[in-house]
């Protein structure tokens, strides 16, 4: 994971033929295999690309560079949210690296930022395990969570609670802002990411044991794992 001021990198590698990766990048058909519930891509320099992604999220852009089997560049239709993705064949496949470029990222949290690239792993992730095994993992995305804003705990393990969402399972189990959350039913928790992938590991409705720190002391508290709000 690469991160700047005003640009933050997700990369992963696909062990699939070029023409196979650029197509499924670049074709609402195979779009939708992957990433989309529903796209409308008219791929050419000026052309737009319109992208139902599921969990209520969409983008809308302005294709803006096109290089074949190579890079292209979305542009948001504002003008300020550039989206560059590149192509390069390596020893075991071939790299996918999407980059954000936007003149407030400097500006934006860094939760926001964690939030941004684990979505866009996550999709990667699918993209890699729809080509190389056939399976749609997107079903197991997203399904559980507790009510919380947080972000890497900088300097030492685990993940920093920002806010509690009123009324959510979190505040129900008493977790506060400024905790630091380092262990879910033991299993120990290096930031912002590793926290989203144990929980998701849980069963909505089971009860989790978060190990706690809180200024000095250590706490452990019953959480109730609850569905993710936005459904697919």
């Amino acid at each position: 994971m690469n991160k700047i001021k005003d640009s933050v990198k997700r990369e992963i590698v696909i062990n699939a033929t070029l023409k196979e990766v650029w197509d499924a990048l670049t074709q609402p058909e195979h779009l939708n295999r992957w990433y989309t519930k529903n796209a409308e891509i008219d791929f050419r320099i000026g052309g737009r690309g319109y992208m139902n992604h599921g969990w209520g999220a969409t983008t809308d852009g302005v294709f803006t560079e096109i290089d074949a089997m190579k890079r292209f560049v979305i542009q948001s239709m504002d003008g300020d949210f550039t989206t560059i993705t590149t192509l390069e064949e390596v020893e075991n496949g071939v790299k996918v690296s999407i980059e954000y470029q936007a003149s407030y990222l400097g500006e934006m949290s860094q939760a926001i930022k964690e939030n941004m690239l684990f979505g866009t792993g996550q999709f990667l992730e699918n993209l890699k395990s729809v080509y190389e095994t056939g399976e749609d993992i997107r079903a197991k995305l997203w399904t559980g969570w507790i009510g919380i804003t947080h972000t890497t705990n900088e300097g030492a393990a685990g993940t920093k609670v920002l806010k509690v969402k009123e009324g959510s399972v979190a505040a129900a189990a008493g977790i506060e802002p400024e905790d630091i959350i380092k262990e879910v039913d033991r299993e120990e928790i290096t930031g912002y990411e590793s926290f989203e992938r144990v929980l998701n590991k849980k069963a909505v409705n089971q009860t989790v044991t978060l190990t706690i720190e809180r200024k000095s002391e250590k706490l452990q508290l019953s959480c109730l794992v609850d569905a993710y709000p936005v459904p697919y």
